[in-house]
């Protein structure tokens, strides 16, 4: 494999993004902006937060004490740095924050759910599904860093050895086995599998990501394995994710998570593109998909599709750090298209930061 990830070679940021990054709402300026930091309370765990929506159950009340809040834990402020600083090609700022993660030993322990948690009528423990979830934010952009690190030659080999050992490690605990161990009520409390959905596919994305990294056959092909599961899942017509985008009343699909898995596909699409793989000629859903939101994301309220997770914050001033419509602008960057043009996306879903892209509308590519 090549030493290329999400950030193709030769790639660099216009300037109108530095013009532009007091506007950007990235939630660092100034010096802040420049250096990671490491804290005994942020980066010791990958905590499990809590769903504080009153259906959590505690076998022992001293557990709410271990219970952290999502907003507390800040499983993207990392992203936030290392997005700016790959945008910017500050690479030995850059390098330096993984060195002195990897001193550290940051991120130590994985915390499983201190939590039972009521589902309808059904009881689910997510063991470290929850944990791991909120871990991707962190890890991924970490992956990114370090390959366009080893692309630079940034590294001498001390500093190379003890950052790769420490990523390692931490690429290791993202296998916890099926659904990183959750089980329920619903399938008799046994270990099941689902299909491809927008809860298992950032694995993928990590797996593809460490592959490069470590040029390791083992999990690329892993990572291809996965990306072609959720590729059948893709209709042939318009590329939409049959388990995403689909009627009916149910609680875990829709728009928003169907944005998800599309954003991790164009993400893996991209890296595959880097690795001398033709993916429009052979994986050519990927580009209808593109096409479909394109045309449809401009009146994506009327499309009358079911499930749960149909709010469209993804195209809003206020997205999820994890979630926006930046891989439509990451796709014609790559591949010289032209689907964002009839679309006015804020400039608040342009960015990328949980794959290391502060925003992917400046990127310049060669």
């Amino acid at each position: 494999n090549k030493m290329v990830g999400i950030w193709g070679e030769g790639w660099k940021s216009s300037d109108a993004y530095g013009e532009q990054q007091t506007n950007q709402d990235l939630e660092c300026q100034g010096d802040a902006c420049l250096n990671l930091q490491w804290s005994e309370f942020l980066d010791s765990m990958i905590y499990a937060p809590a769903i504080d929506d009153g259906n959590e159950i505690f076998l022992n009340e001293k557990f709410k004490d271990k219970v952290v809040d999502g907003g507390d834990a800040q499983p993207w402020r990392h992203a936030l740095i290392i997005s700016h600083l790959l945008q910017t090609n500050k690479l030995e700022n850059l390098k330096q924050g993984l060195i002195n993660g990897a001193k550290g030993k940051w991120i130590k322990v994985l915390q499983s759910d201190p939590f039972l948690y009521q589902s309808g009528e059904y009881i689910d423990f997510q063991a470290y599904g929850n944990s791991l979830g909120w871990f991707y934010p962190t890890i991924i952009p970490l992956l990114e860093a370090h390959i366009v690190l080893q692309q630079n030659n940034m590294y001498n080999e001390e500093e190379f050895k003890m950052v790769h050992s420490w990523l390692e490690k931490r690429v290791w605990v993202l296998e916890q086995g099926p659904l990183d161990g959750l089980v329920s009520s619903a399938f008799k409390w046994n270990n099941f599998f689902e299909p491809a959905n927008h809860e298992s596919i950032n694995k993928k994305v990590a797996y593809m990501l460490w592959g490069v990294a470590d040029q390791n056959e083992v999990y690329f092909t892993a990572a291809i394995n996965g990306f072609e599961d959720f590729y059948k899942s893709m209709r042939k017509k318009n590329g939409t994710f049959k388990n995403e985008h689909r009627k009916g009343d149910g609680a875990n699909y829709g728009l928003q998570s169907g944005n998800v898995v599309g954003q991790c596909m164009i993400v893996m699409a991209v890296i595959l593109e880097h690795q001398g793989i033709d993916v429009k000629k052979k994986y050519p859903k990927i580009e209808k998909f593109v096409q479909w939101a394109s045309e449809n994301y401009k009146n994506a309220e009327e499309l009358g599709y079911g499930g749960g997770n149909n709010n469209l914050r993804f195209l809003s001033e206020d997205p999820s750090k994890r979630n926006t419509a930046g891989w439509m602008y990451l796709w014609d960057k790559e591949f010289g298209t032209n689907y964002t043009e009839s679309n006015n996306f804020p400039h608040q879903t342009r960015t990328m930061i949980t794959y290391g892209i502060a925003d992917a509308s400046n990127i310049i590519t060669p």
